[in-house]
C-alpha cells in the first residue's frame, strides 16, 4: 500500500490506522487524499484486464483485521480490491520475517498450479524480492518510493502477466 498506492506526505497510513482502530477522529479529507489517484487508476486498469485475486502483504495487514482492511480499501475508492480479495487475504507473519518470506509462505500453501502470480511492491519494502526466484521468474514489479504504481509499472505488470498467461 505505502509507496505503491499511498504516496501522500500529507495523509499517511499511520493516521488512517488510528482512525480505523477508533483511536482518532475520522477525517474525510484523509480518505480522499490517502491513495494516489493515478496509482489507483492504474491498478483498476490492471484489475479490469486480468481480474486478479488480491492478497495483501502490506504492513497494513499487520494492524488491520479483514473488516478494517475492507473499510480502508472501500473508503479510498479501492472497492474492486475488496470485491476480489482472496479468502486467505493476507500473507502470514513472523516476528523477523521479510516480505519475501511472507509471500513465499503464502504461495507454498495457497498457490494453484498455472495461476499467474504478480507481486507489486515498493523498492524499499520489497528489497528482498528484487533478487528472489519470484523476481527472476518474472513475478515481481517494484515501484519507486514516493512515485508508486505509475503507467510504466502498469505496462510492466501487464507484460509480466501476459507472459505467464501465454505459457499456461
Amino acid at each position: 500500500m505505502d509507496d505503491v498506492l499511498c504516496l501522500s506526505n500529507e495523509f499517511g497510513s499511520r493516521e488512517m490506522l488510528k482512525i480505523v482502530q477508533h483511536e482518532a477522529p475520522d477525517r474525510p479529507e484523509l480518505w480522499a487524499g490517502l491513495v494516489d489517484a493515478e496509482a489507483a487508476a492504474n491498478l483498476r486498469d490492471l484489475n479490469v484486464e486480468f481480474s486478479p485475486l488480491y492478497v495483501i502483504s502490506s504492513s497494513w495487514a499487520t494492524y488491520l483485521d479483514r473488516d478494517q482492511m475492507c473499510q480502508a480499501l472501500t473508503r479510498t475508492q479501492l472497492q474492486f480490491v475488496v470485491d476480489n480479495l482472496h479468502a486467505e487475504w493476507r500473507t502470514p507473519r513472523a516476528l523477523s520475517s521479510s516480505r519475501r518470506d511472507e509471500i513465499e509462505w503464502w504461495l507454498n500453501i495457497h498457490h494453484e498450479s498455472g495461476q499467474p502470480i504478480l507481486v507489486i511492491d515498493d523498492s524499499y519494502s520489497g528489497t528482498h524480492l528484487a533478487h528472489s526466484p519470484l523476481a527472476f521468474d518474472g513475478h515481481v514489479v517494484l515501484c519507486k518510493g514516493s512515485v508508486g504504481f505509475t503507467k510504466e509499472r502498469l505496462e510492466e505488470a501487464r507484460y509480466r502477466l501476459q507472459r505467464q498467461i501465454a505459457t499456461t
